[in-house]
């Protein structure tokens, strides 16, 4: 049989075995249900979804492709960010639990007040939406070659086999079909990886090679830091309060297990991105200059026979639409919220999930138009997590550490910072807006700068709310001794 035969048989047989996930976990009852999975699933598959939500094959993609271009610096993009952000994430998991709330809309509301839980969510689901269009422009550039069809047609395929079992499975058939995709991208990725230490000629061959040759720092990965800071800093404190990763831990079955699934979740991101940094410096010998359709696409082309060809072909698209399907399920989360409590507060159970359904297709519809529009995977990642950070890192994170702040300067932050590199996004996606600055970088250090200004010069100059703190503190178990595993179920706020 022909590769492509062989890669869109695999295809169609996974979206098989989505489907039957899907359908076996289409019994969610209630809201909490369709969203935590009413707090059952182990630490041990939350912590395969967490890798999931943010080491899809999009990741993995870009990584490799940076790593031959940069060298052992690429590993800055994505990798860097990772580590830093959950190693800070396994301090804030207990907490996270505690708090027992759904979303981040909630604990928002809880610190600082109603109006600035809502600016998050709009935050949020701007964030997510467009995290789910560079998934979607990933697994177009991706998937085209391969099954010799257009960009669009692409994005089209991947977007209907994401939208089927994301929106019937709910949250555990999003974690059930996460753990599929994270063993079919790891055997991938160590396919790849072999194939390019194999064919790379040996160190010396890179040493020498033409991609080694354009920068006199290839191998060492400390000197690359500088050129990718834009990313360090803005995916960073993007992901450390990815409402993704609180939503897998709220699901946690108590502050314990939140805490395991994120350890767990860093023991395995390490070696996942020494693998792709490792591949994509192996390649220099085997590529001049970067392939067209990238390095994973072109080895499994023409390095690769069929059949191995196709596991790694379905791993890598697997996980860009599983980690589609995270964003996509986090955004309706956020989107139903926000109906419920203004729109039809009485809702029923079922209704819930129905309108968790339906916000789960406008989500997709709304990304889909982003990455027709956009067609840089890298770039609309970039934007997504830009705005997350600037608006939201700080009003969250320091709500957990500074008593002094208020809900004024929370909202300063959120609309500030924010609204700065949102104004910086509609730029890129082409409407005449001036700007004094060129760089992406510029941006979102600006960005951040801009909303932490705001936060604490607001925060100090508007009255106390140190009850809220005690409040918030005593749930969250800042203070008070230690805390119990068992703690009450998240409950919709």
């Amino acid at each position: 049989m022909s590769l492509r035969t062989w890669l869109i048989g695999g295809l169609i047989l996974y979206f098989v075995v989505l489907l039957l996930v899907a359908f076996v976990n289409n019994r969610n009852k209630d809201r909490r249900a369709y969203f935590l999975n009413s707090n059952k699933t182990p630490y041990w598959i939350l912590a395969t979804a967490f890798v999931a939500a943010w080491f899809g094959g999009n990741s993995a993609l870009i990584s490799v492709d940076e790593s031959f271009s940069q060298g052992f610096g690429g590993w800055w993009v994505l990798g860097g960010p990772t580590v830093v952000a959950v190693i800070v994430m396994y301090f804030f998991a207990r907490p996270i639990r505690r708090l027992g709330l759904l979303t981040q809309n909630g604990i928002v509301t809880m610190r600082y007040n109603q109006t600035a839980g809502n600016i998050l969510s709009a935050l949020f689901i701007l964030f997510f939406i467009t995290w789910a269009a560079s998934q979607m422009v990933a697994v177009g550039n991706f998937l085209a070659p391969f099954i010799d069809t257009s960009y669009l047609i692409a994005v089209v395929i991947a977007v209907i086999i994401s939208l089927v079992y994301s929106a019937l499975g709910g949250f555990k058939g999003v974690v059930m079909t996460e753990m599929i995709q994270f063993f079919l991208l790891t055997a991938g990725l160590l396919v790849t990886m072999i194939v390019a230490l194999g064919n790379s000629g040996g160190l010396e061959a890179i040493t020498h090679s033409p991609a080694a040759g354009r920068s006199s720092n290839y191998f060492n990965i400390i000197t690359s830091f500088p050129a990718n800071l834009a990313y360090i800093v803005g995916f960073s404190l993007a992901f450390i309060i990815d409402g993704s990763i609180w939503q897998r831990l709220s699901a946690s079955r108590n502050p314990n297990d939140a805490r395991k699934a994120t350890g767990l979740a860093l023991i395995i991101f390490i070696p996942l991105f020494a693998f792709v940094s490792i591949t994509g410096v192996a390649a220099a010998g085997m590529f001049d200059t970067l392939p067209e359709d990238g390095i994973v696409t072109t080895i499994v082309i023409n390095h690769l026979p069929a059949g191995l060809g196709a596991v790694v072909f379905v791993g890598v698209a697997a996980a860009i639409m599983s980690t589609m399907c995270t964003a996509l399920h986090a955004a309706a989360l956020y989107m139903s919220e926000l109906y419920e409590k203004y729109v039809q507060p009485d809702l029923s159970n079922k209704g819930s999930v129905r309108v968790g359904v339906i916000t789960t297709i406008i989500a997709c519809a709304l990304g889909f138009v982003v990455a027709v529009r956009m067609q840089d995977a890298l770039a609309v990642l970039s934007i997504a997590s830009n705005i997350l950070a600037a608006g939201a890192f700080v009003p969250v994170i320091g709500g957990f550490v500074w008593r002094r702040a208020t809900s004024s300067g929370a909202i300063a932050c959120m609309i500030g910072g924010g609204g700065f590199v949102l104004y910086d996004y509609l730029g890129r996606l082409g409407l005449p807006l001036p700007t004094f600055w060129q760089e992406e970088s510029t941006a979102i250090i600006v960005g951040v700068v801009v909303g932490l200004v705001l936060y604490v010069g607001i925060s100090l100059i508007s009255a106390p709310q140190s009850d809220k703190y005690e409040a918030f503190s005593r749930s969250a178990g800042l203070k008070g001794g230690s805390f119990p595993p068992e703690v009450a179920d998240p409950v919709d706020e």
